[in-house]
């Protein structure tokens, strides 16, 4: 490809994900960001985390973060730290994308450059098909408890690769550093958890080939993995909890309601034009990335149908998993944690199926035919990107100055809580908001002062008494609304 047609589609790339790093700049804390920041503020933490592991949830690594969040510093200085926290999960999640791809070529025979153009495509492709931004990226308390793990299983999956590659003697530190991050990952979320247990039960249980090398050692993680579950699984916490959804533990709901949004969640994503074009691209290119990515020659002993077949059985139980404990699906959060564990699955997957039934032939691979398709199919993706799925939000957001509008009325609402509380008022009228976000949802609190978002905003600017209202007007229209 021309030089200077690279450096345009890698100044596009740049600027695309550069949107969602100006989205941060200007979110603001909502829901159990409050609680949660009231609770460390006026709670030591330990005595507090087994509160919430014998009344609440079983969550004994990420309730520490949500407990010690940036807004326990107040809304001054808490603010501006809790916009950084989804771009540092932006680079981390981009890091672990980096680590898994370099460990899948060899040493030297890709350009880290390269490399990192490989890691920013993929990182805005999965923003891009994220189906909830805000509970995805932009809310704290999800955020840490679903981005975060999500980040570091690649980095796991990345150690793993390098530990199989490297030399004897030196597996041992690998082998402890896996241990840590799965364990770790273990004890953010209930769906995570099960992700450990399933990908190193798989491992474990692997038929024959490659695989029977890590045999052992994926026995002993297995083994740490399956420990870290029974902390979260046998916490008192989640009787309490589960005990608010009168339809959990309903079979036939949980198996009909888990089919049924597998279902509808692999259509939408393999439907999705930016993965249609970037899946049809990475076959394009699929030899000479093997010729740089000879690890991934290991999918040749992987049976595309079984394959296959492990993804969909992942994502039913990420499906099913919400309806067993709840009834209901809830947030979008443990579908954008299954997307960034079915994104490396279906590559790998495509992989696969071309190693097994279509031979190798590089006499195309330089025709001007192809690289024309090449050509067009950057253009078409870099289009899709801008104007299609949570892109589309994003740019019409920036654009319009509806993320200032945002910022300025809830700026605005801190203020007169803080004047209201200074001047001694019992009560304060806070305008509806008129500008919300396309690209992320900001859930509100409601019109009574009973609420308990306008509780939980009354105790974190210490105005316990104050009766907080908001105005109940009618809100702007969002504008068209970006599909998923």
């Amino acid at each position: 490809m021309d030089r200077r047609l690279s450096i345009v589609l890698i100044v596009l790339l740049v600027i695309a994900l550069a949107r969602y790093v100006a989205v941060a700049f200007f979110i603001h804390p909502f829901a159990d960001d409050f609680s949660y920041a009231v609770a460390g503020m006026r709670t030591d933490l330990l005595p507090r985390l087994w509160d919430e592991y014998h009344l609440w949830n079983g969550r004994w690594f990420s309730n520490i973060l949500v407990l010690r969040g940036p807004l326990v510093l107040g809304i001054e200085k808490g603010l501006w730290l809790y916009r950084v926290v989804p771009i540092a999960l932006l680079a981390l999640t981009w890091c672990g994308l980096y680590a898994l791809i370099r460990v899948l070529v060899d040493a030297w025979s890709m350009r880290r450059g390269s490399v990192a153009v490989l890691a920013s495509l993929f990182l805005l492709l999965y923003l891009h098909m994220m189906p909830d931004l805000g509970e995805g990226l932009y809310w704290y308390t999800g955020a840490v408890s679903y981005q975060l793990p999500g980040a570091l299983m690649l980095l796991l999956v990345a150690a793993w690769i390098r530990m199989i590659d490297t030399v004897k003697a030196k597996r041992i530190r690998w082998l402890v550093l896996i241990i840590v991050l799965a364990v770790i990952i273990c004890g953010c979320n209930e769906l995570h958890m099960v992700f450990m247990v399933m990908v190193h039960a798989a491992l474990v249980l692997a038929p024959q080939g490659f695989w029977l090398r890590i045999r052992r050692k994926a026995a002993v993680v297995l083994a740490f993995v399956v420990l870290a579950a029974l902390v979260m699984i046998l916490a008192p916490g989640n009787e309490g909890r589960g005990s608010q959804f009168p339809l959990r533990h309903d079979l036939l709901h949980t198996l009909g309601w888990g089919a049924l949004q597998t279902g509808r969640f692999l259509l939408t994503w393999i439907a999705s034009p930016a993965l249609l074009i970037t899946s049809l691209l990475y076959l394009s290119l699929r030899e000479r990335i093997l010729e740089h990515a000879s690890l991934l020659s290991m999918a040749v002993g992987v049976r595309p149908w079984r394959f296959a077949l492990f993804i969909v059985g992942v994502v039913f139980v990420a499906m099913a998993l919400p309806y067993w404990s709840t009834g209901l699906l809830g947030q979008h959060r443990t579908v954008n944690a299954t997307l960034l564990f079915f994104l490396p699955c279906w590559f790998f997957l495509l992989t696969a199926i071309q190693l097994r039934w279509k031979a190798k032939d590089r006499r195309h691979e330089a025709t001007p035919q192809l690289e024309r398709f090449r050509l067009i199919g950057f253009a078409l993706l870099a289009v899709v990107f801008f104007a299609t799925g949570s892109g589309r939000g994003v740019s019409f957001d920036l654009l319009d100055g509806r993320l200032r509008g945002f910022d300025a009325q809830l700026s605005d609402r801190y203020r007169r809580i803080e004047r209201a509380k200074q001047e001694g008022l019992a009560e304060v009228m806070l305008p509806a908001l008129t500008q919300e976000p396309r690209s992320i949802r900001y859930l509100d609190g409601g019109a009574g002062p009973g609420d308990w978002i306008n509780r939980s905003i009354a105790y974190y600017f210490q105005a316990d008494t104050m009766r907080i209202i908001i105005e109940a007007e009618p809100k702007a229209s969002k504008g068209p609304v970006a599909s998923p």
